[in-house]
């Protein structure tokens, strides 16, 4: 049996280098757990949905 990875791995930034997400409109920065684990699972799936940033 293996285990989940103990460390969120951070969403994609969008190309530029001006810190945003490449899910959301939100600097990767701005996220808490839950928000990079979804924009992450919301690119890897290459799906296009809402946004639960806090900031949001």
């Amino acid at each position: 049996m293996s285990s989940a990875p103990s460390a969120v791995q951070p969403a994609a930034e969008r190309p530029g280098g001006d810190g945003g997400c490449s899910a959301c409109p939100h600097p990767v920065a701005a996220h808490d757990a839950i928000s990079l684990r979804f924009c992450q699972a919301t690119t890897a799936g290459a799906a296009t949905r809402g946004c639960v940033c806090p900031s949001h």
